[in-house]
């Protein structure tokens, strides 16, 4: 629910000035869903048929986790809490900012002082990075950025995806799941994966390009817990991981705040805005 925008922050951190986990060059849209989809069979038309439309199970998960109208009461977020993974040894502090519809801050602080932010003002995209430094977000990475920004995410389904189809039930950790495999405005597909049984979203599959072998691989995020925050249930952060890589990625959400009375700052850091405006005049 707009939580995702982490998916993109690690396909953005880099290593060494080279990113770690770019999205995988577009491919046809069959070898793209062969690779990305959960491993199971293709259903038969007897299960296909008794598969749930994608728009069900869309408004089932809006539903369950309380519904549109709670949701409407909420316009921002504060998560604070620990990031581990790429390119920090130990884990850094880890703080998220969002604002509807679209504004985005994220900030990881590792002790020893390195700094990784990652911005969204509802047009302009900007980031800073170890052995970089600040920078704007452009091209197809700010589309998909801007995509990622969405503040309640998936909840958005219709504006967010091009194309929606129900793949067969398969197993995702202890959980019977459903897949819906979706082609977002940005280009990206993936396989969306929701609890039959809960109707919860439980994470995602898609193809990414591994920073160690430089091939597209199937890339796997998974959602923790959720729990009650305004009325609304949250999720409390995601593991990420290459399929059979032993390393992951985990953002831990410790405390989730909404509508706090303290507002948030989004706009682009001034040395930026000056360059915005020299390419302009």
């Amino acid at each position: 629910m707009g939580l995702f925008v982490a998916a993109w922050v690690v396909a953005s951190i880099t290593v060494g000035g080279h990113f770690v986990n770019e999205p995988a060059e577009p491919a046809s849209s069959s070898s793209r869903l062969q690779d990305s989809a959960p491993p199971a069979a293709d259903p038969t038309p007897a299960e296909a048929a008794n598969l749930p439309k994608p728009e069900d199970i869309f408004e089932r998960y809006i539903k369950v986790i309380g519904g549109r109208e709670k949701m409407k009461e909420i316009k921002s977020r504060r998560i604070d809490g620990r990031y581990i993974g790429r390119p920090f040894t130990f884990p850094a502090r880890l703080t998220i900012w969002q604002e509807m519809p679209n504004k985005f801050h994220l900030k990881i602080q590792q002790p020893a002082g390195e700094t990784i932010e990652i911005g969204f003002d509802g047009e302009i995209g900007w980031e800073r990075q170890p052995g970089i430094g600040l920078r704007l977000v452009e091209g197809q990475r700010l589309i998909e950025l801007r995509d990622s920004s969405d503040f309640w995410g998936e909840v958005n389904y219709e504006s967010k995806y091009l194309d929606m189809q129900t793949l067969g039930q398969f197993k995702f950790g202890d959980e019977t799941a459903i897949g819906v495999h979706v082609k977002a405005v940005s280009g990206r597909e993936k396989v969306l994966v929701f609890s039959r049984d809960s109707g919860l979203y439980l994470g995602t599959r898609t193809l990414t390009v591994h920073p160690e072998t430089g091939k597209p691989e199937q890339f796997e995020t998974v959602l923790k817990a959720y729990q009650d925050v305004g009325g609304v249930l949250t999720t409390m952060g995601q593991i990420q991981r290459f399929k059979d890589d032993p390393k992951t990625t985990e953002f831990d959400y410790v405390k989730v705040q909404v509508n706090l009375e303290e507002k948030h700052d989004f706009t682009v850091p001034p040395e930026l805005k000056a360059k915005i405006e020299r390419k302009t005049d």
